[in-house]
């Protein structure tokens, strides 16, 4: 049985210029016992609005939510936060600036009532579990602590009463960069110990493929794709989940020929045609249909050094062209070039290769399964 069940919600406001504005449209998805899943997408998507409706705190217009097997919303029904098993861990941490860390989590364990003689006891397991027993954390203030260690607090203190099911919303996004990597590993750890089905929350792609079983992505309110995270950086729906998962090139194709796992599609740009064999993994007709390119998935070389042996090689399989690099941008381990096809097309590659300079003639090649045909904009 599904931990998370929603089912077509809506949610739906009156702006301060009495306009409606639907802030999450039609909105369906599962989550299932254990299961770690985030809702992603970029401010404004209606991420927040659906977490914070499976919590309680918001009504819904129209839709139902269901969690445990029992319905908790609908339009005329609310289970008040309390009443639903859940633990919530806000963005801001919402920590109590006049308790300590030990009673910012003992005063949740009194609210939800748990067993007196196990309260203190169980504290200790709270703040054990997220790495802060020892040292006196347990009795400085808020403004005493770090802010990671502020976040630490609001998750030990929303995992303390044991809920079936905890929600996050974008717990990280207040902490610089390299304490967020680090904090994501001991989330991680700690859902993995106490096994609670979690919804978490998040703008950042990198965070939600590194601790995600299933991904929602969401955009103006509604759902555009859900699956694993290599599901959808392999096979994004849409130009808009292509580009926020990760880097893409995408192109405004023709097909001239199309199976249920093939296309030979055409981009035009001005008077310059260019032909390239394509993956196509859609039942349905495209009205208007684009390739979709991951810039690692191009490989690159020098003309002269394109012959036989290297992946240069033409087979069905694969599509090959001739350009030369207009720009190069330098990133560490990688390298992007700006390849200009033609006199009217260019690719972004990233590659491993930093020998490569602007002005070179080079050649290209993308298999057929690296070039991936989908829905564009309707």
């Amino acid at each position: 049985m599904a931990t998370v069940e929603v089912k077509n919600l809506t949610k739906r406001f009156v702006s301060g210029g009495g306009s409606v504005v639907d802030a999450v449209k039609n909105l369906s998805f599962s989550v299932n016992e254990g299961e770690l899943f985030t809702l992603l997408g970029p401010s404004g998507c209606g991420k927040t609005t659906t977490l914070r409706a499976l919590a309680g705190f918001e009504n819904i217009t129209e839709g139902q939510i269901k969690l445990f097997g029992n319905v908790v919303s609908t339009s005329d029904l609310n289970v008040p936060p309390e009443r639903r098993g859940i633990g919530f861990v806000f963005q801001s941490y919402a920590v109590w600036p006049h308790m300590t860390a030990r009673e910012n989590i003992l005063y949740a364990l009194k609210n939800q009532e748990y067993e007196k003689e196990r309260r203190e006891d169980r504290v200790q397991e709270a703040l054990s579990l997220v790495g802060l027993s020892g040292g006196n954390v347990e009795d400085r203030y808020p403004s005493e602590l770090s802010g990671g260690q502020q976040q630490r607090v609001a998750f030990a203190r929303a995992i303390s009463y044991e809920p079936k099911l905890l929600l996050m919303d974008e717990p990280l996004s207040n902490l610089d960069f390299q304490l967020r990597k680090r904090m994501r590993q001991s989330i991680l750890d700690i859902l993995d110990e106490i096994k609670i089905t979690t919804v978490y929350v998040t703008h950042d792609q990198e965070e939600a493929f590194e601790i995600s079983d299933d991904i929602c992505v969401m955009k103006d309110g509604v759902k555009m794709q859900q699956g694993t995270p290599e599901t959808l950086y392999e096979s994004p729906n849409s130009p808009f989940v292509a580009n926020f998962i990760g880097e893409a090139n995408v192109f405004n194709v023709e097909l001239s020929s199309k199976t249920k796992t093939s296309a030979t599609a055409v981009i035009t740009t001005g008077d310059q045609k260019i032909e390239m064999v394509c993956r196509h993994e859609g039942k349905t007709e495209l009205n208007n249909p684009v390739i979709v390119i991951r810039p690692e998935r191009i490989y690159i070389e020098l003309v002269s050094k394109a012959g036989k042996g290297s992946r240069y090689d033409k087979t069905s399989e694969t599509n090959q062209y001739s350009g030369k690099i207009t720009h190069k941008i330098f990133r560490g381990a990688s390298v992007y070039y700006d390849v200009l096809m033609g006199s009217n097309t260019t690719v972004q590659i990233r590659s491993s290769q930093s020998k490569l300079e602007v002005g070179q003639n080079v050649k290209i090649t993308i298999a057929k399964q690296d070039a991936l045909v989908v829905q564009g904009a309707t």
